[in-house]
């Protein structure tokens, strides 16, 4: 798919086409730093993405979007959130904060429909950057072992038994990671079953306790443990 970036800060505009880079069925076939220009060369290129920045100098982007003579799927990042709800309103798949990090862009390009959106299967040995802490570190998929919702967020755990809490819920996690190393035990849970050693039966309190290969452990409930038997014994 080819891709439009309308961005009027040019740290902005290299940060996204840097991070574009990891992405091979993506290509950036332009850029504007106004949205006039932006409109025309959509107009004139008709690609398939726009990544549309909101408040370009004075004006608000999204007010010009019906200017289109066609429709791309459309990004939108933002240093502020409160024209999310217009966003929606016009179409927009998805609206990212800045600064535009992998994991937001990767969260953004996996809501667009069709065969070159990045699949489940795809995301595999991708690496998202995940929050410890003042610390920002890029973690590969394989490595995390455990997520567990808390709340507005969600915690997550790696092999190095490192946490990381992030403000993907537990809905977009489960749309982005490979079924075939992640698995939903129930509304707060989803484990890495390469990293499950072994787990107990059911006890009289009704809970189990499942073994990770990094010695961690987490009891579970009835739910999640009639999942995860299904799973095992398939």
């Amino acid at each position: 798919m080819n891709i439009l970036i309308i961005e009027d800060s040019e740290i902005e505009m290299e940060n996204l086409q840097i991070l574009l880079e990891a992405f091979d069925q993506y290509k950036v076939i332009g850029a504007a730093d106004t949205i006039k220009e932006g409109i025309e060369m959509a107009n004139s290129q008709q690609p398939e993405v726009i990544i549309l920045d909101i408040q370009l100098e004075c004006e608000n982007s999204l007010e010009y979007i019906h200017e289109l003579n066609y429709s791309p799927h459309i990004i939108c990042s933002t240093l502020y959130t409160e024209h999310a709800l217009q966003a929606f309103e016009v179409g927009v798949m998805d609206y990212l904060t800045k600064p535009i990090t992998h994991e937001k862009l990767c969260r953004g390009l996996n809501r667009i429909p069709g065969p070159d959106a990045p699949s489940r299967a795809s995301t595999e040995h991708t690496a998202l950057a995940l929050r410890c802490g003042t610390r920002t570190q890029m973690v590969p998929l394989e490595q995390i072992i455990l997520i567990a919702a808390d709340r507005d967020y969600t915690t997550v755990s790696d092999r190095n038994k490192t946490e990381f809490l992030s403000t993907r819920r537990m809905r977009e996690w489960s749309e982005i990671l490979p079924p075939k190393l992640f698995a939903t035990l129930d509304r707060s849970t989803i484990v890495n079953l390469k990293h499950i050693d072994s787990h107990t039966q059911l006890g009289p309190d009704r809970t189990a306790t499942i073994y990770f290969s990094n010695g961690h452990q987490l009891t579970i409930g009835s739910t999640a443990y009639r999942r995860l038997k299904s799973i095992f014994s398939q």
